[in-house]
């Protein structure tokens, strides 16, 4: 069978009640002021789990699934999909919310008074990947590549991202519009706020560039295929850059778009940032929480590199080699 459960056609079969259900829960969702894009994200994964019920499952009524349905779904998803961790904790969250919901319903679910889904326990957490850091020369080393090599949209995206700290889809929100004469940006963040990202002297000389020899028409992030409408473009560019930079420099890590985030916010509260040149001095964690839209400082110290045996060296003296 395909590795594909959601489609169209299987969706129309599913048990109304299933589907009546999942509605209810993401309007309640969207009552409860939600972000949009999780949202989205809970209903691609509750149709997939409704599609297995179909597949799997004699389409039964998740209502009156019992605790081994549910491990049912979970052993699916570790045997068959060889899913990892946090995708199958992603769906079993999904899964339990909404079947809570419905305990919670009184109204339409009244006879729903116990909830089996929720003594479902997830998976580990795996070991997180270890965060990769450019220093500045590298930054320097890849900026000067990519200038020669007239790559100037992925010079612009480099920029960016190392000026801002910004996330790659606040990125790909980026537009010609006043773009150079404000000198900053409002876009949508993570959990649908508004916030600013400023640009500076590197961004602001790439997107001059990248401005001046655009073709009429186009959009700012502009592939072969045309307007660049999802991240997954702006990774793949990020993907080449990383190549290019393993190239030059072989000691380089694999970095990703939000290993800028992480080298942004080392980089401005250690001093090396180009900007901290600009301006007389390093950052203040206050500062960095600030610009990266954190809530907290501590979230913000969490995306720096560890300095535990920094600390412990110093005290007595003794430099790290």
């Amino acid at each position: 069978m395909s590795r594909v459960l959601y489609t169209k056609e299987r969706w129309e079969t599913v048990l109304e009640i299933n589907k009546h259900l999942m509605q209810q829960y993401l309007r309640n969702c969207k009552a409860d002021k939600k972000g949009e894009r999780t949202i989205r994200e809970y209903g691609y994964d509750l149709r997939f789990f409704l599609c297995w019920n179909l597949l799997f499952n004699e389409n039964m009524s998740v209502l009156d699934f019992k605790k081994k349905h549910f491990n049912e779904f979970k052993f699916f998803m570790v045997e068959e999909r060889n899913a990892s961790n946090a995708r199958i904790n992603r769906l079993l969250s999904a899964i339990r919310t909404m079947m809570s919901y419905a305990e919670d319903d009184d109204d339409d679910y009244e006879d729903y008074i116990r909830n089996p889904a929720a003594k479902i326990k997830g998976l580990e957490k795996e070991p997180v990947k270890e965060n990769a850091f450019l220093s500045q020369r590298q930054i320097d080393l890849l900026r000067d590549y990519l200038a020669q090599h007239k790559m100037l949209q992925h010079l612009c995206l480099l920029d960016i991202l190392y000026d801002t700290g910004a996330r790659v889809n606040e990125v790909l929100q980026v537009k010609d519009t006043d773009t150079l004469e404000k000198g900053y940006l409002k876009v949508i963040c993570k959990g649908g706020r508004a916030e600013y990202i400023l640009l500076h002297e590197h961004a602001k000389e790439s997107i001059k560039l990248h401005l001046s020899v655009k073709q009429p028409g186009e959009a700012f992030w502009q592939s072969k295929y045309g307007p660049v409408t999802k991240t997954s473009t702006l990774r793949g560019w990020v993907n080449d850059m990383c190549k290019i930079l393993k190239s030059l420099d072989p000691g380089a890590p694999h970095f990703t778009p939000h290993s800028f985030r992480h080298t942004f916010l080392e980089n401005t509260t250690n001093g090396t940032h180009y900007l901290c040149k600009i301006i007389g001095r390093k950052f203040t964690m206050e500062e960095a929480q600030l610009l990266a839209h954190h809530k907290s400082i501590d979230m913000t110290k969490s995306y720096l590199k560890p300095k535990d045996d920094e600390l412990i060296f110093g005290l007595f003296g003794i430099k790290i080699a």
